[in-house]
């Protein structure tokens, strides 16, 4: 004798009957209930417009804290955070940054046109972020917010350019 346990689920579905008749009693009843229940009561309509209300104070509470302009208090000789954040000019930097850009370049040229198309596009947005960001930083030059961003999108910049020497390495012969 074969153990039910050890039935495929396909053997035990077959088991099962093909229809299952609902009990009379059971129909009246629902009939009742739908008859019975209106499609929107005044307790559900005055819920609707509360969670209405209540969303639309929680947007504009949002909307006026992130829209109402907090003047921090500063030392009155304090210098302007933009400047800080601003690309180097020393002649150190500039010389790094060139063979930076060239190795890039190199590497970029290795690649199929296909990803060096996006990692061109990808360049583009981040360079078109950073010049807007500073165009911002230009009107309000004490945000911490902008010069964070801006020191941000230089960040994203050399990563994009790290990304690329690095996937492009060439291995190294063993000897």
């Amino acid at each position: 004798m074969k153990d039910p346990m050890r039935d495929t689920l396909d053997e035990r579905l077959a088991r099962l009957p093909r229809e299952v008749v609902p009990p009379r009693y059971l129909w009246p009843s629902i009939t009742r209930e739908i008859a019975r229940r209106p499609r929107s009561t005044p307790q559900m309509v005055l819920a609707a417009a509360a969670a209405v209300a209540a969303v639309s104070l929680a947007a504009g509470v949002v909307w006026t804290v992130l829209h109402s302009r907090v003047t921090p208090v500063a030392a009155p000789a304090a210098p302007s955070l933009a400047l800080d954040l601003d690309e180097p000019r020393n002649a150190q930097y500039l010389a790094a940054r060139a063979a930076l850009l060239q190795t890039f370049q190199q590497r970029l040229a290795l690649l199929d046109p296909g990803t060096r198309a996006k990692i061109e596009a990808n360049l583009a947005v981040i360079q078109k972020a950073r010049d807007d960001i500073r165009k911002a930083l230009a009107q309000d030059p004490d945000s911490p917010v902008l010069a964070q961003l801006l020191q941000s999108a230089w960040q994203d910049e050399f990563d994009l350019y790290d990304d690329v020497i690095r996937t492009t390495q060439p291995t190294l012969a063993r000897i």
